[in-house]
């Protein structure tokens, strides 16, 4: 969901603009920069932003502002943490403004709408996971990798929708009938993509994956 500066007054924009400048430090003042000095992990955080920008161009839609893509914000989260997935949907959320020639006024919205609640979504519900649930392999893949995965694009998709129809960009009834009916469609395929590629990575590359412990999730259990 990309929305046009067309859209919605300049004032939300701005003030999007303003609150992704408030994330951004506040990821600057909290991201383990130590960790950019491991070649592995500089070069894995590199390919993970080429992958979601290559994502993030692949779409459908019905209007510009309404198209389907994968995310991706979820595995990004789980693999670096909150502070480095700010900076790689804000890198992305960039590259796709290039690519599609699109106006700078937008990239707040757009990057909060569709990088930064499912990364607020797939960071808070591993916080309750860690704290509320049992510390378990499969629990760790299927709530943490799909179950939030699919929560998180369903959060950004909703949330869009409701932007536009407060705006009377488009009514709820032409939501509903045109939006709303292909969201379990991209909910599975959301959960799916994600979901399995946590479940590798942990499986053969769990020392690229941040939210992962070994000992909290597999040994003595």
């Amino acid at each position: 969901m990309d929305f046009p500066v067309t859209l919605f007054p300049p004032a939300l924009f701005w003030a999007a603009n303003i609150a992704l400048l408030g994330v951004f430090l506040a990821a600057l003042w909290r991201a383990p920069f130590g960790r950019l000095r491991i070649r592995a992990f500089s070069h894995v955080f590199s390919a993970a932003c080429v992958v979601l920008l290559v994502l993030w161009n692949t779409r459908v839609g019905v209007l510009p502002a309404l198209n389907f893509h994968l995310l991706g914000v979820t595995a990004l989260t789980l693999m670096f943490g909150w502070a480095f997935a700010v900076f790689g949907v804000l890198l992305v959320a960039i590259g796709s403004l290039i690519n599609q020639q699109g106006d700078w006024l937008s990239l707040g919205l757009n990057t909060l709408v569709m990088g930064g609640v499912p990364i607020l979504i797939t960071e808070t519900l591993l916080r309750v996971a860690q704290r509320r649930l049992p510390h378990n392999f499969f629990i760790y893949i299927y709530v943490n990798g799909f179950l939030t995965a699919g929560l998180s694009i369903l959060g950004a998709s909703l949330l869009g929708a409701a932007l536009m129809w407060l705006a009377d960009a488009h009514s709820g009834e032409w939501l509903s009938y045109q939006y709303l009916p292909y969201l379990p469609l991209v909910l599975f395929s959301e959960a799916f993509v994600n979901g399995t590629i946590m479940t590798a990575l942990v499986a053969v590359r769990p020392g690229w994956v941040a939210s992962f412990d070994d000992e909290r999730y597999i040994h003595n259990k």
